[in-house]
């Protein structure tokens, strides 16, 4: 996480919190508290920014057009996810916060829908006791806000701008929504930016130039020819650093698919001819956690940083573990989910194939 890792390691003895009246303080929480994420420097450069136009479904049905809330008023969107330590801690302070703005705003949680799915959102948002409306994000916000990590408190003002942006409850968000609230509108006409996403590689597609780190922080492209300059056929492993430690306690399933889906893939690394790359998430990823991540998977593998959520977003990578399969001419042969047991047996007829 952006300046400190305590929300992300701390251990879940946080979840009785959920429903206790000291889930949320008047003062942020302690640095040594597992509610705490140190806020990113970064974030405050967004401000001022005009938001794109987005469409949401709830989990009840509903849409919501963000273009249309902004143009009745403010919007506090919160961004988290089921798994994420300090965004439990934050829930009953939200929906408080909830209660207290909803005639004076749009308050919206969103789920950053990675590693996530439907049912398990909506199981979390029961157990939460949340009644706001909840919608999942498909990667077109969290693409544009270059999220590296949740929660993120998002506020829009009157004229469809950012007006703050931060990880922490408290006093500053509390400062914020005030500000924002009571701000009038000032722009005639409000603008939206203007994103087209990419769409997701599809079979038999050519794989672009996609730009990753390795561990030293150097620039490399994903697809990287040898001496001759020939292309071996690659096997793609989307991962990230903390999948097997950090969910082994919060998402025991996917700790799990990610434990097996590095084991298959080391058992093969030797008999398989191919370019074996493991690409880890940006999301809760510093440069200091990839050394150790290297260590996990040595020898044999390439093991990249997906800093700006290129290779995840070409590949629409949403759930990990996964693996790519691609050709020795640069064509996405296919997308398998990293939890089929019958992984091995499919990378063993690719690698067949491309013989």
């Amino acid at each position: 996480m952006p300046g400190s890792r305590r929300g992300l390691l701390a251990l879940p003895f946080l979840f009785p919190i959920w429903g206790s009246s000291q889930a949320r303080a008047d003062t942020a929480p302690a640095p040594d508290l597992a509610a705490f994420i140190a806020e990113d420097p970064a974030l405050s450069k967004m401000v001022g920014r005009a938001i794109p136009a987005l469409q949401w479904q709830t989990l009840d049905g509903q849409t919501l057009d963000l273009s249309a809330l902004t143009r009745k008023g403010p919007v506090y969107l919160k961004l988290w996810a089921t798994y994420c330590i300090p965004c439990r801690a934050q829930m009953p302070g939200f929906e408080a916060l909830y209660q207290r703005y909803k005639t004076r705003m749009s308050v919206i949680a969103v789920d950053i829908g990675f590693g996530e799915n439907r049912d398990k959102v909506a199981a979390f948002v029961k157990k939460t006791g949340l009644t706001m409306p909840v919608v999942m994000d498909d990667g077109k916000l969290s693409d544009w806000l270059q999220i590296r990590a949740t929660p993120l408190h998002v506020l829009i003002d009157r004229d469809g701008r950012l007006a703050y942006l931060g990880h922490q409850d408290g006093p500053a968000l509390d400062a914020a929504l005030e500000r924002v609230s009571a701000r009038p509108r000032t722009a005639g006409e409000i603008h939206f930016a203007d994103i087209t996403p990419t769409p997701p590689l599809t079979t038999g597609q050519q794989i672009p130039e996609i730009t990753l780190s390795d561990t030293t922080g150097a620039t490399v492209p994903l697809r990287q020819s040898s001496a001759t300059g020939s292309h071996k056929p690659q096997i793609v492993l989307f991962t990230a650093p903390w999948c097997e430690s950090y969910l082994a306690t919060m998402d025991p399933p996917t700790a799990r698919a990610c434990v097996n889906t590095r084991r298959v893939a080391q058992k093969l690394v030797s008999h398989v001819a191919a370019d074996w790359v493991v690409v880890g998430a940006r999301l809760w990823t510093e440069p200091a956690d990839m050394g150790p991540f290297q260590t996990l998977y040595d020898p044999g593998f390439h093991v990249l940083l997906d800093r700006d959520n290129l290779a995840f977003t070409r590949f629409g990578v949403r759930q990990i573990p996964a693996v790519a399969l691609i050709t020795k001419d640069g064509r996405l042969s296919r997308i398998i989910d990293g939890s089929d047991p019958d992984l091995a047996l499919q990378i063993k007829a690719f690698a067949r194939q491309e013989q």
